[in-house]
């Protein structure tokens, strides 16, 4: 007869308190993006929650349109002894291949947490190109 048992290690009530869920990494969210076809322009929305205008780079180079974003916080309260102190730090990259686009008439926007980019299509040879987010 098999008998399944349960090992539970001495408890230390530091471990217990650090290992409560409030203190365990949360999962990181989906940034959800969209890419569709308007008129003669391809647009790219991208969920950026969080994150400020001045934290988001949009670069075309080589047909490839790079959108990255990084977000550093650490908030420093030095009156406090700490036992435990976090601090915060996202980023996001995202590539996406497109053809033919003009890269002199790229846009980029950046409005209650959503990016749009409209590339506009174009037959013609492109330069690399960083975007300025409006």
């Amino acid at each position: 007869m098999l008998r399944n048992t349960i090992v539970r290690r001495p408890t230390n009530l530091l471990d217990d308190f650090f290992n409560d869920e409030f203190f365990l990494p949360s999962l990181p969210s989906q940034n959800h993006i969209d890419v569709y076809q308007e008129d003669k322009n391809y647009i790219v929305e991208v969920d950026l929650p969080g994150y400020k205008k001045e934290e988001i780079s949009v670069k075309y180079d080589q047909d490839l349109l790079t959108v990255s974003a990084e977000h550093n916080e650490e908030k420093k309260e030095d009156n406090k002894r700490y036992v435990y102190r976090s601090r915060s730090c996202s980023s996001f990259t995202r590539q996406i291949r497109f053809n033919n686009i003009d890269a002199k008439a790229i846009d980029a926007n950046f409005c209650e947490g959503v990016l749009k980019v409209t590339l506009p299509i174009h037959n013609g040879n492109d330069e690399a190109k960083q975007i300025e987010v409006k």
